[in-house]
C-alpha cells in the first residue's frame, strides 16, 4: 500500500507543481500584455481561473494524504491511543461519505448539467472544469483508505500543528 501512496503522492506532485508553474506563466503573460504591449489576452484570465479550481481540488486531494487538511483537535488532543485511532477512523469514514456524496455523485451532475455549455472566451466544453470534482473526490477517497488501512495497522497521516510549529513550518 505505501508504493501505491508514493505513486499518488508523486503523480500529484508533478501535476500540481507543473499547473501551477503553469498557471504563474500565463499570469505573467497577462501582465505583459496588458501594460506592457498594451493588448490584454482574452483567453488568460479563463485560463487561470479554470487551472485555479483544479490546482485547488487536486492539492485538497494531496493534503487530504498528507492528513494536512484543516482540522479542530480539541477533542482528539483530550483522547489517547486507542481513542484516537477510533475518533480518526471515524473521521475518515465520514470524510469518504461526504466525499462521495459531494464530490462525486454531485460534481457528476455538474458535469452532466454542463455538458452542454462552452466557456465563454476558449469555446471549451465546461463539463472539464466540473470534472475536477469527481476526479478530486475519487483521489481523497482513495487516500482516506489508504488512511485507514494504515489506522489499522497503528500508524497516522495526521500532522500535528504543534510539531510543524516546534521545527519552524
Amino acid at each position: 500500500m505505501s508504493a501505491l501512496r508514493r505513486g499518488l503522492d508523486f503523480a500529484l506532485q508533478i501535476l500540481c507543481c507543473t499547473l501551477l508553474a503553469g498557471l504563474v506563466a500565463v499570469l505573467a503573460w497577462q501582465v505583459i500584455s496588458r501594460y506592457a504591449l498594451n493588448q490584454p489576452s482574452s483567453t488568460t484570465e479563463e485560463i487561470l481561473r479554470y487551472g485555479v479550481i483544479w490546482l485547488s481540488m487536486l492539492g485538497a486531494a494531496y493534503a487530504t494524504g498528507k492528513g494536512s487538511h484543516l482540522s479542530v483537535d480539541m477533542m482528539r488532543d483530550r483522547l489517547s491511543g486507542p481513542g484516537k485511532l477510533r475518533l480518526d477512523a471515524m473521521i475518515a469514514i465520514a470524510f469518504i461519505s461526504l466525499a462521495a456524496a459531494v464530490l462525486i455523485y454531485g460534481g457528476m451532475r455538474a458535469v452532466n448539467i454542463a455538458s452542454s455549455q462552452t466557456s465563454a472566451v476558449m469555446q471549451i466544453p465546461m463539463s472539464w472544469v466540473y470534472l475536477a470534482l469527481p476526479v478530486s473526490g475519487a483521489l481523497m477517497i482513495a487516500y482516506s483508505i489508504l488512511n485507514l488501512i494504515d489506522l489499522s495497522r497503528g500508524t497516522t497521516h495526521h500532522v500535528d500543528l504543534d510539531d510543524v510549529e516546534a521545527k519552524g513550518g
